[in-house]
């Protein structure tokens, strides 16, 4: 269901192209929070960190996880366990970018951001787990996917 401050946002989002004019809503979330793909129940272990193993990380995501001081050796990412947090069966590790600025913007250049930083847009927020994230609960696609949503239904219902 669409509660009165969805639509809000959805007419807003309406009128927003980028990520730097939607910071008043999302405070930089994507930013701040990198959603781990395990269970809860897989947190037991180590008190330090936890071991994921990715054997063929590209150069470009190696340099996004180290931008956010998660460590990735002989085929693990290894984040420290004091900054993970679980939520909604989710699993996440909250740690701001070493680019993000005080202001939220990024100092990266556009074309030297790692390139899932890069490649939001509406097209890949719809299939967003196969790109290797997830939408924050205040990202501005996740409203332009509502959007896109409801003008769908509309064009149906006529």
């Amino acid at each position: 269901m669409t509660t009165e401050e969805d639509i809000i946002k959805i007419e807003e989002a309406k009128g927003c192209n980028s990520c730097p004019c939607w910071l008043k809503h999302c405070n930089a979330e994507c930013c701040k929070i990198i959603f781990i793909n395990v269970k809860p129940s897989k947190l037991k272990g180590s008190n330090y960190f936890l071991k994921i193993y990715k054997p063929k990380l590209s150069l470009n995501d190696q340099r996004y996880y180290l931008l956010r001081d998660v460590k990735y050796t002989r085929g693990y990412l290894i984040f420290p366990k004091h900054r993970i947090v679980t939520f909604k069966d989710q699993v996440a590790y909250v740690h701001r970018c070493k680019w993000l600025l005080p202001n939220n913007l990024c100092k990266g250049h556009p074309d030297n951001k790692p390139e899932i930083c890069k490649s939001l847009n509406v097209e890949t927020a719809m299939h967003a787990e196969k790109y290797g994230f997830r939408l924050t609960d205040n990202c501005l696609f996740k409203y332009k996917l509502m959007e896109d949503d409801k003008n769908v239904k509309r064009k149906e219902n006529n």
